[in-house]
């Protein structure tokens, strides 16, 4: 085995992540090795030390291996943004179109006292505003990778991923509370509705378990 397959592979061992992006970072280090080794040949180092001298001057495995699972790391966020961005809509405006075409009007089940609508308020301002501030992360991290401060993009990332799951999170748990406390039934108004319920219930805790994994190990 030679001294650079030896290194990528101490890589691979290394890392944990998407199976694309690690194989994407493994690619880039092994070319850069590569083009490396190649310089070396051409000054006239023979090649099996040309390969050990680009190991050398590309750094320790246990530090590169940190900052590309900071990488790595860095993509898993952006990817649950995205699916974020995407999800929390898709979902409000399923559940709201699944709610008129299988159960009409909701009045029909009485009219719910003032302190609800003010409750389901909140709750929508707050749906609302996840993907917003996902959006916002995404961009500030599109500016801030022109000026590459990787730093500063974990960052604004891990924070915006913070700050979006949990307003998603509270906006669920203040419809299923408010609509539990006036009156139970309302959570079950057809099954569409409540298959929709629980598929938002099952994806706001998928979201916070990658928010809570990500925060556990930055």
């Amino acid at each position: 085995m030679t001294a650079i397959q030896a290194y990528i592979d101490d890589l691979d061992r290394r890392l944990s992540g998407s199976a694309g992006a690690k194989a994407d970072l493994l690619t880039e280090a092994r070319d850069g090795l590569h083009d490396a080794a190649e310089a070396y040949r051409e000054g006239g180092i023979d090649g099996a030390d040309a390969e050990r001298r680009a190991v050398a001057d590309f750094g320790p495995a246990d530090l590169i291996a940190r900052e590309y699972q900071a990488e790595l790391g860095l993509r898993r966020d952006i990817r649950v943004l995205w699916e974020l961005i995407v999800g929390v809509p898709m979902l409000i405006l399923a559940w709201d179109l699944a709610r008129v075409l299988s159960s009409g009007d909701w009045t029909r089940l009485g009219h719910p006292p003032s302190w609800y609508y003010r409750a389901i308020g909140a709750a929508d301002i707050l749906a609302a505003l996840s993907p917003m501030v996902a959006v916002g992360g995404v961009i500030v991290a599109r500016l801030l990778s022109r000026r590459r401060e990787g730093p500063s993009i974990a960052r604004v990332v891990s924070w915006s991923l913070a700050g979006a799951v949990g307003l998603n999170l509270l906006a669920v748990t203040m419809y299923g509370g408010a609509t539990g406390f006036l009156e139970p039934a309302r959570l079950i108004v057809s099954v569409p509705c409540a298959v929709l319920s629980a598929t938002w219930i099952l994806f706001s805790m998928r979201l916070t378990v990658a928010a809570r994994r990500r925060r556990s190990t930055a």
